[in-house]
């Protein structure tokens, strides 16, 4: 299961992220499936899109894209809403282009690969999974049979990155939960496992990200298990671009502390980030981002409402003010670091990934994710990718086509779903 746990606090909205344990994937021979030699109906409005789950999905890979929220394929005790049709097909479209493409195109055994190894089904479902604790689950995964995504209702082909972009919901799931299977078949490395082993913790939804980083966990979740931590480097490795991996590994190279921090003392020493924080809460201002010379950190909710503040370990007066040099920058207290090194650990977890999927199945794990990442951003005509006046990399789905500049990629790729809607009317026209 992974859940999405997004605190408004003071200055940030952090997310925190969830997977169960994805089962072994059994012999299921040639389809589980019954087998329909009965042609799909054209006069059904969802006509389009089930043609294209059939030909690209189930006959290609035995594998049922169902859109059509089951609610016995569903945790009835909560309150679940289906997918929206057109947002279900741009889901399918970027399903196959983004996650089993990729993985046709790499593996080396075309078709055969993800036949064999992919979940039989993906469950869509329109709106998010609330928990009691406020969280949400936005994926959930079953015996390595089946993969339930939630809220399809919000994906938007404009945004890949942030809390909405379709990495987060979607794709960082699938690579997730595709790892756990990879992960049943050919079991990881044994040191792996003891590279950490002293820091798993189930309470990870309230360890802060930075904290983790330098402890050597690519995400909170990862540090709450070693199988997690095993797809977690996997998945965040394929689907975070070159800055926001640097930015963790720079993060990783400090050491972090997290001490408790009350809203009293925010508020006496930060009079205008108090300010900033009460415009977001208000619903004024999407976010306020702390990073001051004095906290060195940001502010984060736990579970039970305390607030902490995750910070650099500097060097600190009498007051706790961090003591800075000539040129304001704080003193880093390096006499007081762990000896931890958290950017060389998860390199060296990351190496071992790489080699694990090298020698099981001749997957070079680089050009996994370079594939991914040339398929979601655009490129100039040196091969680098294109960056926004804000610095950011641009979304290769909303640009031009290389082939026809006319239309954009999103639009080159929903073409077929557009060939079979004119079957539709066609019949409809017909009837």
């Amino acid at each position: 299961m992974k859940k999405l746990n997004y605190l408004l606090i003071a200055f940030i909205a952090f997310m925190c992220v969830t997977v169960a344990v994805s089962c072994s994937d059994d012999d299921l021979g040639a389809t589980i499936f019954p087998k329909e030699d009965k042609p799909l109906d054209r006069t059904l409005g969802t006509f389009p899109l089930d043609s294209f789950i059939k030909k690209h999905m189930l006959d290609r890979y035995n594998m049922k894209f169902i859109y059509r929220m089951e609610d016995v394929g569903a945790d009835m005790q909560r309150n679940l809403v289906p997918a929206d049709y057109d947002k279900s097909v741009q889901l399918a479209v970027l399903t196959k282009y983004l996650w089993l493409d990729v993985y046709d195109k790499l593996a080396g055994e075309k078709d055969l690969f993800l036949k064999k190894y992919a979940p039989r089904i993906i469950h869509v479902i329109g709106s998010p999974s609330y928990n009691d604790d406020g969280s949400r689950t936005v994926g959930v995964a079953e015996g390595g049979v089946k993969i339930t995504l939630m809220e399809a209702n919000k994906l938007d082909v404009n945004q890949i990155e942030g809390a909405y972009g379709l990495n987060n919901l979607f794709f960082h799931t699938m690579h997730h939960e595709f790892a756990h299977i990879l992960d049943q078949t050919y079991q990881r490395p044994t040191a792996f496992d003891l590279l950490s082993s002293n820091f798993y913790d189930s309470n990870w939804n309230d360890k802060h990200d930075s904290v983790q980083a330098a402890l050597g966990f690519v995400t909170p979740y990862g540090s709450s298990a070693n199988r997690e931590d095993w797809v977690e480097v996997l998945s965040c490795y394929v689907t975070y671009d070159q800055s926001r991996w640097d930015q963790l590994l720079n993060t990783a190279m400090n050491d972090w502390e997290d001490v408790e921090f009350t809203l009293d003392s925010f508020q006496t020493r930060y009079p205008r980030a108090y300010e900033e924080q009460a415009l977001v809460e208000n619903g004024i201002k999407e976010s306020y981002d702390l990073y001051d010379r004095d906290s060195v950190g940001y502010i984060h909710q736990l579970s039970n409402s305390e607030y902490h503040v995750a910070r650099k370990v500097v060097k600190r007066d009498a007051d706790g003010f961090a003591q800075t040099d000539t040129l304001g920058k704080c003193i880093l207290d390096r006499d007081h670091w762990d000896n931890i090194d958290g950017r060389e650990t998860i390199l060296t977890k990351l190496q071992m990934v790489r080699e694990w999927l090298k020698s099981n199945w001749d997957i070079d794990l680089d050009a996994l994710r370079d594939e991914v990442q040339h398929r979601q951003y655009a490129t100039g005509a040196d091969g680098n990718f294109l960056r926004d006046e804000n610095g950011g990399l641009v979304n290769r789905l909303t640009q031009p086509y290389e082939g026809d500049k006319t239309k954009t990629l999103i639009e080159y790729l929903n073409e077929e779903i557009e060939s079979y809607k004119k079957l539709y009317e066609e019949a409809i026209k017909n009837k």
